[in-house]
């Protein structure tokens, strides 16, 4: 009896194993994905990371903000944005928010304030 079950399982094994699985789609979803596939192929942006480093209503701390980084960090480049009322400095792109915690330490030893925050960004700025 106990021999039984190993055995009814090898059997069932050696069956499946000469079994074949086919699959048809329908053209309607094959066109779709190919649709699907050539527009992410032309989409040159998408959802990523960025460090936002200072967020403030007065454009003479943003751009103070952007001299002391221009100036501790010049190996960064930087873009700011006017979403009124507030000024926005960003910096990087990543894909991964895991990627940016290197650099948000250490930006946050001269911006205490920077945070990971999400972007439109072109693919071509990832890093």
């Amino acid at each position: 009896m106990k021999y039984i079950i190993p055995i009814l399982c090898l059997v069932l094994c050696a069956i499946q194993g000469d079994a074949q699985v086919t699959f048809s789609e329908d053209s309607a979803v094959q066109s779709l994905m190919s649709r699907f596939t050539s527009l992410q192929k032309q989409q040159i942006s998408l959802k990523a990371w960025r460090i936002q480093v200072v967020t403030t209503t007065d454009r003479r701390n943003m751009e103070s903000a952007i001299t002391k980084l221009s100036q501790k960090y010049p190996e960064l480049s930087h873009e700011w944005k006017h979403a009124s009322p507030y000024y926005q400095l960003k910096v990087g792109a990543f894909e991964d928010k895991q990627d940016l915690q290197n650099l948000l330490i250490t930006l946050k030893r001269d911006f205490p304030s920077a945070i990971p925050v999400m972007d439109d960004i072109e693919k071509s700025e990832l890093l």
